[in-house]
């Protein structure tokens, strides 16, 4: 046999062997259970299953406002709105702003559970946000559950209350899950 025959067959082996080693290695990974680590991209948590919120008008000034339409960053508030229920307000507001010609997608929203919680000052610092009436948070803070005063959510357009935020989240984390929500989302 030739120099050039034997270069020629281990040429012939690498090219194949750097066909087959993958196949090899995926099938070993398969059958063997063992897996690349993943590392989870969302900031906030989600809620498993998502809670149906019932198709109802948020406010009675504001009839055409619901959950159906649009995206929604929604606070929910004790009988308080403290400190950090104004926090999660204002940093609603802006990444709202920040999506720039995606934030027609998205509404604000403020679920106050008495009227105590409702600031006179809401409606001047936050113009766009849509204030629910107590009695029609009340429906909705029964169907979230357990929070803490403060707490952003995220519902889709379906209504289905679908991620949770806590109070101390940065806001450019929120703003990546959502603005990946949009991307991937032709809904809202």
């Amino acid at each position: 046999m030739s120099d050039a025959q034997k270069q020629g067959r281990r040429m012939l082996l690498l090219i194949s062997l750097l066909f087959i080693t993958p196949i090899v290695a995926a099938m070993y990974m398969y059958f063997s259970g063992t897996a690349i680590p993943v590392r989870s991209t969302e900031h906030g948590e989600f809620i498993t299953p998502p809670r149906v919120l019932p198709d109802t008008a948020l406010n009675t000034s504001l009839p055409e406002r619901q959950f159906r339409i649009v995206w929604s960053l929604i606070v929910l508030a004790d009988n308080e709105c403290d400190t950090s229920c104004l926090s999660s307000l204002k940093k609603i507001r802006q990444i709202r702003l920040s999506l720039g010609p995606k934030m027609t997608r998205m509404q604000t929203v403020f679920l106050p559970a008495t009227e105590t919680a409702i600031r006179a000052e809401l409606d001047t610092d936050h113009p766009i946000l849509i204030i629910a009436a107590p009695e029609q948070s009340g429906i909705i803070h029964t169907t979230v559950g357990s929070y803490e005063n403060g707490e952003i959510f995220l519902v889709d357009p379906l209504g289905n209350l679908m991620m949770r935020f806590p109070q101390d989240a940065e806001m450019g984390e929120i703003r990546e899950d959502i603005t990946h929500l949009l991307k991937l989302s032709t809904i809202g």
